[in-house]
Formats: structure tokens, sequence, C-alpha cells
């Protein structure tokens, strides 16, 4: 088992200019974020004990979301591609958890989870407009743009495939720990207010 995000970046990968990352950062905050950090690639963790958990137990969006195991990119994958990145954007959105959650959470518990996809949306495009060609954003949580994704009748054509993105979990970040690396943090269990995190690597 492989756990680690302290790979070197690739010799001809060069950091993103000061002024653009100043710039996304400080839109995103223009747009409601709660946090928004510059982190190090080497600061994000992958581990595959991650993408264990979303079959043991089993996910209720494993093999029912385009943007969820199995259809998003292996581990292994995910862990060469990262290497080749200089930085990311860590964003945060934080929300008081509702009143009413007897009986599972309610639809607005995801409220905030869709505000965090917008964000990271946004920061993927001002990053393109950057020139980074490569710019990725992940989200928290699966996707929510659809009510049931296609995924569940079979369908595998995304209706939003410039929208929709897998999140750092599905992809087997370690959301814990690499909050823990920029000092930052996630509250579990989850008590008066909720947290939705994700991050586009640049």
């Amino acid at each position: 088992m492989k756990r680690e995000g302290k790979k070197k970046p690739a010799a001809d990968a060069k950091a993103p200019p000061e002024k653009a990352m100043k710039d996304i950062m400080a839109r995103l905050r223009q747009q409601g974020a709660s946090v928004v950090k510059r982190i190090d690639i080497s600061d994000i963790v992958v581990d595959e004990r991650v993408r264990l958990k979303c079959q043991i137990p089993v996910c209720d969006s494993y093999n029912k979301n385009l943007m969820c195991p199995p259809f998003v990119p292996s581990v292994a994958f995910f862990r060469d591609a990262l290497a080749r990145y200089t930085g990311a954007v860590l964003i945060q959105i934080t929300a008081p958890l509702p009143e009413a959650m007897a009986g599972g959470p309610s639809a607005e518990v995801y409220t905030p989870a869709k505000k965090l996809h917008e964000l990271v949306n946004l920061a993927e495009k001002w990053a393109f407009v950057y020139q980074f060609r490569f710019a990725t954003g992940l989200i928290g949580g699966c996707c929510r743009l659809c009510d049931e994704c296609v995924a569940v009748k079979k369908g595998r054509v995304c209706r939003h495939p410039f929208k929709a993105r897998p999140s750092m979990e599905a992809m087997g970040i370690d959301v814990v720990e690499t909050v823990a690396n920029v000092r930052l943090s996630i509250r579990f269990p989850i008590v008066n207010e909720i947290t939705w995190t994700g991050v586009v690597l640049i």
C-alpha cells in the first residue's frame, strides 16, 4: 500500500506565477469561499484506503455516479498525474448544520457542497484564462448536479460534461490529512457546522 504526497514535480514543470495565483484566490473569496489557501502538491496525501472506503462498506454512489468509482481514473494513474503539478488551491465552504437531521442528511446539507462545486469550476476556468491548460478541479463529496445520475440506469454519457467533477476522495485523496498538512481541520463527528473541501490543481 502506498500513502504519499511527497513526489517531486516533473523537471519541466514551472510553478504558477504569483500574480495569477493571488488573483484566482481573491476571486474565490469574493465569490463566498470560507477558506482559500495555496498549497504545495507535496501537501496532498494519496492513499488507496480512501478508495477502499468507497466499496467497504459500499457507498450509495459507487457505480451509480459517473464522477465516482469505478468510473474515475485509478489511484495509481492519479498519483502519477498529480506529480506533474506544482501548485494547488484548496477551497472550503463552511455552513451551519441544518437542525432537521432525523433519519439522515437533509437536502440542505448539500447546498454548500453545490456552492463549493461552483467555486471549483470557476477557479478552474480562471486558471485556464491564465494559460494553465492542465488545471483540474476536484470537489467535495459526490457530484450532485443532477437529482439522479445517468449511471443509475446504466447510462454512460454525462449530462454536464463540462461542469461535472469527481471529488478529492474519489481520486484517493485523504482529505483529512491533506487539510491537516496545511494547518486546517475538518471535524468528525460533525457538530453544529459542516465543511466541504475541494481543490484545484494548477
